[in-house]
């Protein structure tokens, strides 16, 4: 998720860029006066925040190439202190930045209304003050006389103050200008646009747009005061004075009565004094709406986000190793309890058929075991593409079956019934150097509780020691748990099918003809790359008996597996005798630049 931070990033903010690029160039057209700028301004606000739910999957489209590796196919353990480095990569560190920057901005917050908290607490409240002005305004805010601030500042929703220096508490122009603001609820539309500003604090055009929509604000409250006291002179009179005053104090969560920046568009705005009809209003409103929908549209389809793959929780032992970069939405993969009681697992190979709204709409097994194949299809069926995808196209699904740790010491559990505390430990029936190693390296001991991963352990332990030992259960006469070990007294036959795994960079050495797969055309024009990995098993006489794709796009897989299907290894040979291998084969697809 983190990678994808710099690309989503980028394409964001020119969306952002856009959307806020045609908005100024609609306003300057249609001339819109202050309420209806303010109304449009906080639509395309709106549109900024709402981009994200409106992305389409990112397909890229090109040239590739093929190349084949094999690696090996077991591997000594990683050293633990590798696992607990920390690596700083560069997408770390933009996301560092980023919530720094959005902490900063918050904070700023915050320490304003802990100044306008130490305001409050050294102002006088007047209840009596501007009695007549709240009466014609309609609204009932707490007044304070502050001998601190400068300037008039209104903040609070629920219940809303207005503090007033001293000197200004008898200007009926400022007691209108601020309860004005008090009913139109302006601080709570403050302070939302504040948060926004503190999310996109990088974008400059989201700080011009908030800016602009406080400017149409103050002079939509300058219009309607004016209306009140019915002297425009009087009001410009009052701004200039505040301006001499220097009463300019940026209180952050408060809106000042006037920023000394903006003094010059809201004395030409009164000046000017644009008027529209309300004919003129909604249809300048409903034009603007639908060019910047229209902008919307263009900016989300030609800089699309890329969408981070889903998280499903499939069952123990269940891995889906399909590419579900295009997968909008599956169902999670069950293991049928039939077959983890009798052992079976693999890989069932699933190829879908998906509609036109990208939903699979038929899918059927080409290869895996029959006990797993209903639990694959059933979860397939459910799957939903993305719709850009070619309807009546087809993929391929590899879902892998492994039995979770200690399956196979369950079964043996359930089948004797052993379970209970470890009474006695018997090594009698080996040599005695083997006991002497193996009682040194029992991971049981007498008093354990032995259960089902206990067997697991014994069984892992007796392997390393020696591949022909086997674990010997068993039950004393008081129901005590007899754990021993002995060496496999069933006689070898050679001429019995036997398997070897071999490390796929020495397997590679035996390959005496290989054939190279084809880069599949809908892989090139979807910009499909990666590597498609395969256990396979080589028969006696070198040829592929068998594949299992564990990893890999399901396109490039086909294509792999149809090339390496007709490879010829050189027989293996274990004391004279022919032998089945398992080696893990990967096939590079890698795309030009």
């Amino acid at each position: 998720m983190i990678a994808m931070i710099p690309g989503n990033l980028l394409a964001y903010s020119i969306q952002i860029a856009i959307l806020t690029g045609v908005a100024a160039a609609l306003v300057a057209v249609l001339k819109l006066a202050a309420p209806a700028r303010l109304r449009c301004l906080q639509l395309l606000l709106a549109c900024c925040l709402a981009l994200p739910l409106m992305q389409p999957w990112r397909i890229l489209p090109a040239k590739g190439s093929v190349t084949i590796s094999t690696v090996v196919l077991a591997k000594g353990p990683a050293d633990p202190s590798q696992h607990r480095s920390w690596t700083f990569s560069p997408e770390i560190a933009i996301a560092a930045i980023l919530a720094a920057g959005i902490a900063v901005r918050l904070a700023m917050v915050g320490l304003g209304m802990l100044r306008l908290r130490r305001y409050i607490h050294g102002a006088r409240l007047i209840p009596a003050a501007l009695a007549f002005e709240k009466r014609r305004v309609g609204a009932w805010p707490d007044v304070f006389v502050s001998d601190e601030l400068k300037g008039p500042v209104t903040f609070g929703y629920f219940r809303p103050a207005i503090l007033i220096p001293a000197r200004w508490i008898e200007n009926q122009t400022i007691a209108y200008h601020e309860l004005l603001h008090v009913r139109r609820s302006d601080w709570a539309f403050m302070m939302a646009e504040e948060f926004v500003r503190a999310l996109l604090w990088f974008h400059p055009a989201v700080w011009w747009l908030i800016a602009q929509i406080q400017l149409a604000r103050e002079e939509v409250v300058d219009r309607e005061a004016v209306q009140l006291i019915e002297s425009r002179e009087q009001y410009l009179d009052t701004l200039l004075a505040i301006a001499e005053a220097n009463a300019g104090l940026d209180l952050l969560p408060a809106p000042l009565f006037l920023k000394k920046r903006r003094l010059r568009q809201r004395v030409a705005a009164l000046l000017k004094e644009v008027s529209m009809s309300k004919i003129r209003m909604r249809s300048s409103i409903a034009g603007f709406t639908l060019l910047l929908g229209a902008a919307g549209w263009l900016a989300v389809r030609s800089f699309p986000l890329q969408a981070a793959p889903q998280s499903v929780k499939d069952a123990p032992g269940v891995t889906v190793q399909a590419d579900q970069s295009k997968l909008l939405h599956r169902a999670p993969v069950f293991y049928p309890e039939a077959a983890l009681k009798k052992g079976v697992q693999g890989t069932v190979l699933v190829q879908a058929t998906l509609g036109d709204d990208g939903a699979v709409t038929d899918a059927q097994v080409i290869s895996g075991p029959p006990e797993l194949r209903k639990a694959a299809l059933e979860s397939v069926l459910q799957w939903h593409y993305d719709k850009d995808l070619a309807p009546g196209s087809t993929v391929r699904i590899p879902i892998d079956f492994a039995l979770p740790a200690g399956g196979a010491a369950n079964r043996a559990l359930s089948t004797t019934g052993l379970n209970g505390p470890i009474a006695n430990i018997d090594l009698s029936r080996l040599p005695e150097p083997l006991r002497d190693k193996v009682a040194a390296r029992l991971p049981v001991h007498v008093g354990d509780n032995f259960d089902a991963q206990s067997m697991a352990n014994l069984s892992a332990a007796l392997e390393a020691i020696d591949e022909h030992l086997e674990p010997i259960i068993g039950r004393t006469h008081d129901g005590g748990i007899v754990v021993g070990a002995a060496l496999m007294t069933t006689p070898r036959d050679n001429s019995v099918v036997r398997r070897i795994r071999v490390g796929g960079n020495a397997q590679a050495t035996n390959l005496l003809e290989r054939v190279i797969p084809i880069y599949p055309p809908e892989a090139k024009q979807q910009r499909i790359q990666g590597t498609v990995r395969f256990t396979a098993t080589i028969g006696k006489d070198g040829h592929v008996m068998n594949l299992d794709v564990m990893s890999g796009d399901p396109i490039l897989a086909k294509a792999a597996m149809e090339a390496v299907q007709q490879w010829i290894y050189r027989p293996a040979l274990l004391n004279g005798n022919p032998v089945e291998v398992v080696t893990q084969i990967d096939v590079n697809f890698t795309l030009s630049n």
